[in-house]
């Protein structure tokens, strides 16, 4: 889990989440995080990126299949 928390802190330090609470569980502690404005916006960003990735493939593989019909 090492990597997990090693994201979080980096969203944390990017103001894009923020800690919540902690919590004692098992001798360890839970922490609990909440997305920021920020991250809300960074999140809809990437998003949009991805769904524009998506509609590209998409394209690009109806074309690819579409060749292969008349070929």
């Amino acid at each position: 889990m090492g990597t997990l928390y090693g994201v979080l802190d980096r969203l944390v330090a990017e103001g894009l989440v923020e800690l919540d609470r902690e919590e004692p569980h098992d001798g360890r502690l839970r922490r609990y995080f909440r997305i920021t404005e920020a991250g809300r916006g960074a999140l809809a960003e990437e998003a949009a990126r991805q769904a524009a990735n998506a509609r590209a493939a998409t394209s690009r593989l109806n074309a690819y299949r579409r060749a292969g019909e008349t070929a």
